[in-house]
């Protein structure tokens, strides 16, 4: 507990020196705001629907633009070979790091939340279901930065993953043989649940809640598996 507390305190203190990466948690939900207010959503529909767009894209964009960029900096600058030579383990390492950028992301969600007009039960199931799906995200984006040479290329990789796995899901939405493929993925499955807040089941395919939380949780231990074993793999090497 005193490792993960450390790194946690650690990556706070970094993000107030250099907060430029920290500002995607801050710029993702300040446009859904502006959307909400400015722009024109069907009258029928509630605020949540032109919401759930910007929070499905940023489950991915926000742990995979910041979690690359943190792990590839604590590798550039040797950060990680004294935690590893101080006998910090993969799990704490990736706790500590994951606890920071989950409550980071986890405050954006919760402003998604609000600005859609959430309350009662569809809140709780949209801060549950994000919260969750933010897992898998955070686990992807520090295997990314964990095989990253430097700070450029950690970003670029999670630029890059986080636009495909936070854009995909709309394309999904108009084509099913997309949607067969991406139905595996977690961040298809949390737009599911998103959607489902907005209309209710759905009636162009067969899926149920239970069924979006274990894909999003299998999604996460596979991520967090690799992560594990990359760590172990490279020992001091790192950095």
């Amino acid at each position: 507990m005193r490792a993960m507390s450390a790194i946690f305190t650690k990556q706070m203190n970094d993000t107030f020196k250099n907060p430029t990466v920290t500002m995607i948690f801050i710029l993702l939900p300040v446009v859904a705001f502006l959307m909400v207010n400015f722009i024109e959503v069907a009258p029928d529909l509630p605020d949540f629907a032109g919401i759930a767009m910007f929070a499905s894209m940023g489950i991915a964009l926000m742990p995979l633009g910041s979690m690359p960029s943190y792990i590839s900096e604590d590798i550039e600058t040797n950060s990680l070979r004294f935690l590893v030579m101080a006998g910090v383990k993969p799990m704490q390492y990736l706790f500590g790091l994951s606890a920071f950028t989950l409550l980071l992301a986890s405050l954006s969600m919760l402003a998604f939340g609000l600005f859609g007009g959430l309350s009662g039960d569809d809140l709780l199931l949209f801060l549950g279901a994000s919260i969750f799906a933010l897992l898998p995200a955070i686990a992807l984006g520090a295997l990314l930065g964990i095989v990253s040479k430097n700070v450029q290329q950690g970003m670029t990789f999670g630029t890059i993953f986080g636009l495909v796995l936070g854009m995909i899901p709309m394309f999904a939405m108009a084509s099913e043989s997309v949607m067969n493929v991406t139905k595996f993925l977690f961040s298809q499955q949390v737009t599911n649940i998103y959607m489902y807040i907005v209309y209710g089941p759905p009636t162009y395919m067969d899926w149920s809640l239970t069924e979006a939380f274990v894909i999003i949780g299998v999604n996460f231990l596979v991520f967090a598996a690799l992560f594990f074993a990359v760590y172990k793999k490279k020992g001091v090497s790192l950095g």
